[in-house]
């Protein structure tokens, strides 16, 4: 049997060693500004802030409806989002805590990310879709801003992998991503070549309306500092179809791309 000392030593080294690798994780920056389409209509912006320090992160974004849109909507679709949680030392991105507000009825959404589950709660309350997600299936999962930040930061190709997302604390759906070349783009954001993904959007479960599968285009401006600027994305949306963000600005620590 150990003795006190033995262990309380052996707890003493997790934590140094915990510390050392949060030590070695780099502090980054990234924030963009984009133009929202749905259905074929320019309709509002989309704001997006990530940052890492050490072993933890933060990500923010904002969605406001703008012209002919906000005319004929006012603010019944515009939605703040925030999310923390750490960095693994693999680089990967694991959420604590999820949160948006906004919509018709100003709802705010909370979800708790653990090993084991994700724990939503909704006020004004809300349906959790049909069917609603199971505990398996929200198991490992990120929010969707999380998700961006995961390809954001990838340490790998950010077009060879499969990002499981829990939207909103209700959607259930996965990204599977596989590399689709190179092509070359000149925009207001970025001027240069760029990684585009074939992007297949799965619908699990937790949605309002019937979805399908869905292929999609993500298009990432490779930086110096090693992280990937989303240049196009798109994103599913429970009222609108599928959203185009097309960057406008792109800052990477600080230093925009154009």
């Amino acid at each position: 049997m150990k003795t006190f000392a033995a262990a309380l030593a052996g707890l003493s080294l997790v934590i140094l060693a915990g510390s050392a690798a949060a030590q070695t994780q780099p502090a980054r920056q990234f924030e963009a500004t984009y133009s929202v389409f749905a259905r074929g209509v320019q309709a509002g912006d989309f704001t997006y802030r990530f940052s890492q320090s050490g072993g933890s992160y933060q990500v923010s974004a904002t969605r406001r409806l703008t012209g002919l849109a906000r005319s004929l909507m006012g603010d019944r679709q515009d939605y703040t989002y925030s999310a923390r949680g750490a960095v693994a030392a693999n680089g990967a991105l694991q959420p604590s805590a999820y949160t948006h507000r906004g919509g018709r009825r100003n709802r705010v959404v909370n979800a708790t990310f653990s090993a084991d589950d994700v724990v939503t709660t909704a006020e004004p309350a809300m349906g959790m879709g049909n069917p609603p997600a199971t505990v398996a299936q929200r198991r490992n999962t990120v929010d969707q801003i999380t998700a961006i930040a995961s390809m954001i930061t990838a340490s790998a190709d950010p077009c060879a992998r499969t990002i499981r997302v829990y939207m909103d604390g209700r959607s259930r759906f996965d990204f599977v991503l596989t590399p689709n070349g190179r092509v070359n783009v000149s925009t207001q954001a970025y001027r240069g070549e760029a990684l585009r993904c074939r992007v297949e959007f799965r619908p699990i479960a937790g949605f309002s309306d019937p979805q399908e599968t869905e292929q999609l285009t993500f298009l990432f401006a490779p930086t110096s500092s090693g992280m990937y600027a989303p240049v196009r994305i798109e994103m599913p949306t429970d009222d609108a179809g599928v959203a185009r963000l097309e960057a406008r600005r792109l800052v990477v620590n600080g230093q925009a791309l154009r």
